[in-house]
């Protein structure tokens, strides 16, 4: 029994609410993809579309901070602000429970690995929440761009600067940085699912932003949205580079959920079959 059961007296604390188990947290995650499967097409693009223009305060902020330092230095301290950036944009988004592609690069999957739902449902899930974001994303890109050099935020140098230092890697080590980054929204999904409140839902998302941007990894929205904003401002990449960058992104991120949910799944059936031959 808890200590604190049975308390009486001023000094009484009220008892613990006891952890959401493995298992309850796959259900719940479970439960969610399966309503937004089902969602028809526009809610899906719209939620998108709000998602993609939160994230976009992130860009905004990101130029702020590059101008700050007058470009991209590597300093820690840059990057952990990098990070704090990246933060700001996630909470938005999720807390206000838009749709943000690498949340479904993950929990959409469940329901096809347990076979209740097909691949062409999943397929049309991702291209609606990523065209949105996408969509969203390039209409804060254009504001951004517009606004940020005449309210002296950031100079259109400040945006080329972070573009170039996010797409300036190979390919294939961009889409590594995507699988890393893809696999911790798989995880910050999960977490939030265990979450007990909106307050322990706020520092999962701040820990998970903090720890991507701060790392310089590769986000489908994010980075895209920087890229936007970076070849709108004349950036010498050139757009064919640029969604070159944006599809090794799309692809690591989906790979990254995708790991994720595979070893959730796995953990899940193991923690069923143990149960179950306990009850033998």
């Amino acid at each position: 029994m808890n200590r604190y059961d049975n308390a009486d007296g001023p000094d009484a604390h009220p008892p613990r609410e006891p952890l959401t188990s493995y298992r309850a947290m796959f259900d719940a995650e479970h439960e969610e993809a399966m309503g937004e499967l089902a969602r028809p097409a526009m809610a899906l693009f719209s939620s998108g579309v709000i998602a993609g223009m939160c994230a976009g305060i992130s860009v905004l902020l990101l130029g702020m901070i590059v101008g700050a330092y007058d470009g991209v230095t590597g300093d820690p301290v840059q990057r952990l602000l990098f990070g704090c950036a990246y933060a700001v944009g996630f909470v938005i988004a999720i807390l206000g429970r838009t749709d943000l592609y690498t949340e479904y690069s993950t929990i959409a999957i469940f329901p096809v690995l347990t076979g209740e739902r097909g691949v062409g449902s999943l397929m049309r899930l991702w291209a609606l929440v990523l065209g949105g974001n996408l969509a969203g994303g390039l209409a804060m890109a254009l504001f951004i761009v517009a606004m940020a050099p005449a309210l002296n935020i950031a100079s259109l140098a400040d945006f080329v600067h972070f573009a170039v230092y996010l797409g300036d890697y190979p390919l294939g080590v961009i889409a590594l940085s995507a699988v890393l980054a893809g696999w911790l929204m798989g995880l910050l999904s999960w977490l939030i699912a265990g979450g007990r409140d909106t307050t322990s839902q706020f520092l999962f998302i701040v820990v998970i932003g903090v720890t991507i941007g701060a790392l310089g990894l590769h986000h489908a929205v994010t980075t895209s949205i920087a890229l936007f904003a970076g070849m709108i401002s004349d950036s010498p990449m050139g757009w064919l580079r640029a969604a070159g960058v944006v599809a090794a992104i799309v692809i690591g991120n989906a790979v990254g959920g995708l790991i994720f949910a595979v070893l959730v799944r796995e953990g899940v059936k193991l923690d069923r079959r143990g149960g179950r031959e306990r009850d033998r």
